[in-house]
């Protein structure tokens, strides 16, 4: 919650003050000595670690408790250490996926609505035409969906031409049960770092 309310003795940090050339820059954190109530605007005395003694005034100014930040940063930092994670354990995609076609014709996918995204793994060896049929089960049709359509088979000759210098860099026979084997893997591996890349 921003501009909570402060009492002295109060930990804060500064999100914005309303001067541009104020001493106090956004993510200082200081201290309250004292508050008051002055025509109405409540203006909180503090003593900043940079030394400043600026006040924050309650109808132009944003804080918000130290506190707040410092766990607002730990969950920042958690949901980057996951990020990165998912990154490094499926980075063999990145080296042998094309991530930026199949990034976009992920988004595409969603915006249709056929499926959600958790279940969006086949979708993206499945070709054209056995997603034909799964449109028409599902009765969508816009333009977004035919763009999909257009997209899918080079979508499937992607992710096989990846499967296949995958399974080229590991030494495996490039066999029909291979490639079927080693797609399934794939797509779910590119859902998960298309779903992190969003977290950003």
């Amino acid at each position: 919650m921003i501009n909570p309310e402060l009492k002295e003795g109060d930990r804060v940090v500064c999100l914005q003050m309303e001067d541009e050339f104020s001493s106090v820059p956004p993510g200082t954190a200081g201290t309250v000595e004292r508050v008051s109530e002055i025509f109405g605007i409540t203006q909180y005395n503090v003593t900043w670690d940079n030394g400043s003694t600026l006040a924050l005034l309650s109808d132009v100014d944003a804080w918000d408790f130290e506190e707040n930040m410092k766990k607002r940063r730990r969950k920042i930092n958690e949901d980057i250490e996951g990020i990165n994670d998912t990154f490094m354990k499926n980075i063999d995609v990145f080296k042998n996926f094309k991530m930026k076609f199949l990034k976009d014709y992920l988004v595409k996918l969603r915006d249709c609505g056929v499926t959600n995204m958790l279940g969006a793994a086949p979708y993206l060896y499945m070709g054209r035409d056995r997603m034909e049929i799964d449109f028409k089960y599902h009765n969508v049709e816009d333009d977004i969906c035919d763009e999909v359509l257009e997209m899918a088979n080079l979508a499937q000759a992607e992710m096989i031409a990846g499967v296949i210098k995958v399974l080229e860099s590991k030494n495996k026979e490039v066999s029909l049960d291979n490639i079927n084997s080693y797609l399934r893997r794939y797509s779910s591996k590119i859902l998960e770092n298309y779903i992190a890349l969003l977290s950003l």
